[in-house]
């Protein structure tokens, strides 16, 4: 009898070890589901950049109709950046190609004349026609973080205006947009193709 006494302290304390641990591996678990949870919400998207507001999704709602001032909202709200990574989302990119617009720099001018170079035609179109209007504004001293970003664009918009394959509306709308650039320095009147002054 006094063995089994001493038995029942000791199954006891064997199965209190045992809850505690299952708990804390419990809590653990929780812990870590948590911080999995944050991440989801807090951290940024792997395609879209940062996770939407509520705000910058009745920005983006408002703007998908197309009206000129609420592409300038966004575009403002959002930043060009912000625009040039929603747009890797299909349901924003064509809102989104259309708001760069009225970036106020020519950080992603690249990336523009390359969806103009690459895409399909609404797109391309699209992408060059907001080209156009960012180099019709009137000159403001540049920026050095865009500087490159600058000249690399009007490299790619010459390259497209040379480009004998190219088609022709897309042609057209890089001619337009080198004329108006020239006086920023990225590229000289000389070079620029004539062949389709006629658009």
């Amino acid at each position: 009898m006094r063995r089994a006494a001493f038995g029942v302290p000791a199954l006891i304390a064997t199965f209190g070890l045992a809850a505690v641990a299952h708990c804390g591996k419990a809590t653990s678990n929780a812990s870590a589901a948590s911080a999995a949870r944050d991440a989801a919400l807090d951290g940024p998207d792997a395609d879209g950049g940062e996770p939407m507001d509520a705000r910058e999704a009745e920005a983006w709602t408002r703007a998908k109709a197309g009206d000129e001032d609420e592409l300038i909202r966004l575009a403002t709200l959002v930043g060009c950046t912000g625009l040039r990574e929603r747009a890797s989302e299909p349901a924003l990119r064509r809102t989104a190609i259309q708001a760069m617009a009225h970036c106020t720099d020519f950080a992603e001018l690249p990336w523009l004349v390359d969806v103009g170079a690459t895409a399909r035609d609404d797109e391309a179109l699209d992408a060059l026609d907001a080209v156009v209007d960012e180099a019709a504004r009137a000159r403001r001293p540049t920026d050095p973080e865009d500087a490159d970003e600058l000249h690399a664009g009007c490299g790619a918009l010459l390259a497209l205006a040379r480009a004998p394959s190219a088609p022709r509306p897309r042609r057209v709308r890089a001619v337009r947009a080198l004329r108006m650039l020239v006086d920023r320095g990225c590229v000289k009147a000389a070079d620029i193709p004539h062949d389709v002054d006629a658009l």
